[in-house]
């Protein structure tokens, strides 16, 4: 019995014969000629390219401009702060000096202003802390008349000591620098809150400066030595008062 009766015979179909091997000339019998080209990958394989791995997430370092921004976001005033922390910006802007007089001058008028927000009987105990060392001291020895009803911004530097008054209500904005011989004063009878100069942030005062009255000095000023100011400065000006003149001597 032959092998196609037998699979007839169990209800299968004898299976196709192999596709015949190729020719030399690349053809197939018995096939469908291909167009497409030939395909050189096996003799020239594709460098594989790697899949790309994912870094660990790291934290990138601040810039200088965030840096700066960041020491710009504190926009608290000289009220907020703790005496401690003021004291310590303070202590920074005169050098990191605690014999500065300048240093002295405000460490006792922040101790006036601190005082205010105690409570009695620690409050009264202050007071006369403050009292002595601000009339003794820092008036009588120091030659600075700071009222403790003035609003002095954080980080003012007083860079000569001798010479100044600051009366009641006058406003001093942060980073201003201060030297001898300031007077900031009222043109009136009486101090209120109204007749007394506002000085803006980051202004610079020479010696011999003279502000009178009710003008305001904007923000980033300079004012140069022996000027005497009687209205207001708008931000980023340079005063300067008149030169002096040379008087020649007479020909004999």
């Amino acid at each position: 019995m032959s092998t196609e009766a037998g699979a007839a015979r169990n209800g299968t179909a004898p299976r196709e014969p192999a596709s015949p091997p190729a020719t030399p000339n690349g053809s197939t019998a018995h096939a469908t000629p291909s167009t497409a080209a030939p395909d050189n990958t096996a003799a020239t394989p594709a460098p594989s390219t790697p899949a790309p791995s994912t870094p660990a997430p790291s934290t990138p370092a601040p810039s200088t401009a965030a840096l700066a921004g960041a020491a710009e976001a504190d926009r608290r005033e000289a009220s907020e702060l703790g005496l401690r922390e003021i004291l310590r910006e303070d202590f920074r802007r005169h050098y990191g000096s605690f014999a500065h007089p300048g240093l002295h001058v405000l460490a006792v008028y922040r101790l006036g202003q601190w005082r205010r927000t105690r409570r009695q009987p620690l409050r009264a105990a202050l007071t006369v802390v403050y009292k002595v060392l601000n009339n003794l001291v820092i008036r009588n020895l120091y030659g600075v008349e700071l009222s403790e009803k003035a609003r002095v911004g954080r980080r003012v530097h007083i860079g000569h000591h001798q010479t100044i008054l600051i009366p009641p209500y006058c406003e001093i904005g942060d980073d201003c620098t201060l030297r001898h011989n300031l007077t900031i004063g009222y043109a009136g009878g009486s101090a209120s809150p109204g007749d007394v100069p506002k000085i803006g942030a980051r202004v610079e005062l020479a010696p011999g400066v003279h502000l009178i009255g009710a003008i305001t000095i904007g923000d980033d000023v300079r004012i140069g030595p022996g000027s005497i100011v009687m209205t207001d400065v708008p931000p980023g000006s340079t005063v300067f008062a008149a030169p002096a003149r040379i008087m020649r001597p007479p020909v004999r």
